[in-house]
């Protein structure tokens, strides 16, 4: 396969120099045997560009043919035609022509090793013929000026000297081949590798959400049937923590299961029409007792110039919002957390929706705002930002919005989610 592909890769630089091969030899000749010879040539390497074509269809389909007797024999065959011309300038009536002809016999053996090395027999049927020219035209001189002066064989020093580098370059390459080869198969077992990795992760989540969905929410449905039978408002309170704990739990399971399907690109973005107030409205709500239970106060402030209805994914909006509600309730420990929520007109049919959470919290470094969104890394010591984070800034992209964050040590945490969304006409509202 890599000697057909080469084959027919360079069938038309062979053409293009050899025809400046050929308008040389008929200045040198002044006769048009070159130019006949180049229209043989043309054609046999129009036929080899075929030949190989057809070889390499049939390697890509897994169909080699098991023996290469006959294309070894046609390589030998265009090898010995192309080299006419190299016996065409020897023999000119002029000195440069056998310094021409070695010039194109080089050519020839270095068009050999870059495209026939791959396979041994089609390398010796390609530089056999070229270098029998090699040495046979100096012998063949010799002979025809009548063997007298043994000088006129010192070219044949310079083409052993030229056969001697020409094999030490041959095995360069083929040690350079063998190398990018296997550099190749390593790359192939890696990404197996990372394949199967990947996919026994995603066995091990899905294996994990189905283990622990079942009790979880036979846990919460206990809870919230004990809520509705306690005696006592310290009762009702104390399992509704216990209520909270569970729906917790299973976000946070959501949100292993969104970050395996958001690596393995399967998470999609479901738009319908829905109610940001409603949604940011839910997510507050959900943090209520938490804040209540760490003496925090939790703010909502809503704009009054807010669309009823938007096109966005409800699921993945709350997603992203309890995640940033979340961090900020569990890293604030006095003050509060206050949750704002504007809208800007972008024309006349979009707006701009902005969610800000802001809390006076122990806040994060330059540092770790570089970290969280330079590399959207999760944190592995249990301190800033984790899981929810990670994937709220991925989601935030994946809907085409964005998160930012300000933040200094010692004072707090802003973070603003926008998003674009298409406003619903009050007509179809109502």
């Amino acid at each position: 396969m890599s000697v057909a592909r080469a084959r027919v890769a360079n069938s038309w630089l062979r053409i293009a120099s050899c025809a400046i091969v050929a308008a040389v030899a008929t200045s040198l000749l002044g006769a048009i045997w070159p130019f006949v010879w180049l229209v043989g040539l043309v054609g046999v390497i129009l036929i080899d560009r075929a030949v190989y074509a057809r070889l390499l269809r049939r390697c890509e389909q897994g169909d080699a043919p098991p023996r290469l007797a006959g294309l070894v024999a046609w390589t030998a065959a265009q090898s010995a035609y192309g080299n006419i011309i190299a016996a065409m300038l020897w023999f000119a009536p002029y000195v440069p022509g056998e310094t021409l002809a070695v010039i194109y016999i080089c050519g020839g053996l270095a068009n050999a090793a870059a495209t026939l090395r791959a396979t041994p027999a089609l390398s010796a049927a390609g530089v056999g013929p070229t270098i029998a020219f090699l040495m046979g035209l100096p012998i063949a001189d010799y002979l025809i000026g009548g063997a007298r002066n043994p000088l006129e064989l010192m070219p044949l020093i310079g083409a052993f000297l030229l056969i001697g580098f020409g094999v030490n370059l041959w095995r360069s390459l083929l040690a350079s081949d063998a190398a990018q080869a296997q550099a190749e198969g390593a790359a192939i077992r890696e990404r197996q590798s990372a394949a199967a990795a990947a996919a026994a992760k995603s066995d091990m989540i899905q294996r994990m959400n189905a283990e622990l969905r079942t009790p979880m929410m036979a846990l919460i449905g206990a809870a919230e049937h004990l809520k509705r039978a306690a005696a006592t408002p310290q009762a009702r309170s104390h399992i509704a923590t216990l209520a909270q704990a569970g729906e917790v739990l299973k976000l946070v399971l959501d949100d292993l299961s969104d970050l395996d399907r958001l690596e393995n690109g399967q998470l999609r973005i479901k738009i319908k029409q829905a109610d940001p107030r409603e949604i940011v409205r839910g997510v507050v709500a959900a943090f209520k007792p938490a804040a209540q239970d760490k003496e925090i106060e939790l703010f909502l402030d809503i704009a009054p110039a807010m669309p009823p209805l938007v096109e966005i994914d409800p699921l993945r909006v709350r997603q992203v919002l309890f995640n940033l509600v979340a961090n900020a309730v569990r890293y604030t420990t006095h003050g509060g957390v206050r949750v704002a929520l504007r809208a800007q007109p972008i024309d006349a049919t979009r707006a701009r929706l902005a969610f800000t959470i802001a809390d006076t919290g122990a806040g994060m470094s330059r540092a770790q705002l570089a970290m969280i969104f330079g590399r959207t890394r999760m944190c592995a010591e249990g301190e800033g930002p984790g899981l929810g984070l990670s994937i709220s800034l991925r989601l935030a992209r994946l809907m085409g919005g964005q998160i930012q964050a300000k933040s200094e040590m010692g004072q707090g945490s802003l973070f603003s989610f926008t998003l674009d969304a298409p406003v619903v006409a009050a007509r179809t509202a109502a």
